[in-house]
């Protein structure tokens, strides 16, 4: 296996950059695949969120090139993703992972059910005022602190809560992304001060990600808002039951 795993992982980068990069989610592929390679538990996670970075980055330079991104609310949100991240990296291994993994899948469906109830909901896209620039620095903050463990879900919360706040779903994508980079590379940095990172497959996967990923925007922008969203629904949906299988201990896949 040994031998065979940065072909693997490529791909297996490749797959989950295609969606990931628009909605979040690439641990739901690229962590099970790093379980296989034989990685303990905590080395798959700190070399998930090296590969992450990659992802991160150059999802965040095709949303540039293509004139989708709001950086300078990216980089004012970086700035509470990475505090968050630091304390995330350090701290959440303490939490009871069945319970974390309950309370993400409760927030998965009360997310989807606010999705899918935008319209009636009168959540409408306008600009950032002063109380939701808050809202949005305080979630990015808390949500921070559990991606810089783990971060299934960060991605997908990171566009919920910048649609209820008045953004579209690329808009959002996109803001996501640089967040995103800061808070992987804040985790990065202390995965790597444990050397717990197999620079190896990190790279594999990470090179697989940039592929996926810089494909991935270009079709979304092509197909627009519902694609997203559609995508959205999905990996919401096979991550609530992975979050769901491993809390109840039963290994769905």
């Amino acid at each position: 296996m040994e031998t065979f795993a940065p072909i693997i992982l490529f791909i297996g980068g490749i797959l989950g950059g295609f969606y990931a990069a628009n909605v979040g989610g690439g641990a739901l592929l690229s962590f099970p695949l790093l379980i296989l390679t034989g990685l303990p538990t905590a080395n798959a996670i700190a070399t998930q969120r090296f590969a992450a970075v990659i992802l991160e980055f150059v999802s965040a330079l095709k949303f540039y090139k293509e004139k989708q991104l709001n950086l300078k609310l990216g980089f004012f949100l970086a700035l509470f993703a990475i505090v968050g991240a630091t304390i995330g990296a350090k701290i959440v291994l303490s939490i009871n992972e069945r319970l974390l993994n309950l309370i993400v899948s409760a927030l998965f469906v009360l997310a989807f059910f606010i999705l899918i109830n935008k319209d009636r909901l009168k959540i409408k896209e306008k600009d950032m005022n002063r109380n939701n620039l808050l809202i949005a620095a305080i979630s990015t903050f808390l949500l921070s602190i559990y991606g810089g463990f783990f971060g299934a879900g960060f991605g997908f919360f990171i566009i919920i809560i910048l649609v209820l706040l008045g953004f579209n779903f690329i808009k959002s994508a996109a803001i996501g992304r640089v967040v995103g980079f800061f808070m992987s590379l804040a985790g990065t940095i202390v995965f790597a001060q444990s050397g717990a990172i197999h620079l190896a497959y990190g790279l594999s996967l990470g090179a697989g990600f940039a592929i996926g990923s810089w494909i991935g925007i270009g079709v979304a922008l092509k197909r627009g808002e519902g694609y997203i969203k559609t995508l959205l629904f999905i990996i919401m949906g096979l991550s609530l039951i992975k979050l769901l299988s491993d809390a109840l201990g039963r290994a769905f896949f």
